[in-house]
C-alpha cells in the first residue's frame, strides 16, 4: 500500500507559514515594547506577511495548474470526430 502524496509544496508552504509566525512573534514584541518614546510601526511587518500570504496563494494556485496539467495528461486520447459527407 502507497501513501498518496498530498502536496508538492507542503515543505515549501511549511517554511513560508514559519517565517510568517516569527514575524508575527517580532511584531507582538515591538508592539509589547512601544512606549511613548518610542513608537511602533507595524507597515514593515505587515508588508511582510502580506508577501507571505501572496507566496502561499501563488503555490496553492501552482499546485492546481500542475495537477490539471498532469491529469490531462494521463487523460486517453479523444477520437476525433467523424466526418460528415459533404452534400
Amino acid at each position: 500500500m502507497t501513501i498518496p502524496k498530498i502536496s508538492d509544496h507542503g515543505s515549501e508552504i511549511g517554511l513560508l507559514g514559519f517565517i510568517a509566525a516569527g514575524v508575527f512573534v517580532a511584531m507582538c514584541v515591538g508592539i509589547w515594547r512601544a512606549s511613548a518614546q518610542h513608537t511602533f510601526d507595524p507597515s514593515a511587518y505587515l508588508v511582510v506577511l502580506t508577501l507571505i500570504v501572496g507566496a502561499i496563494k501563488e503555490r496553492w494556485t501552482q499546485r492546481s495548474v500542475d495537477r490539471m496539467g498532469q491529469s490531462l495528461a494521463n487523460a486517453p486520447p479523444s477520437d476525433p470526430p467523424a466526418k460528415e459527407p459533404a452534400s
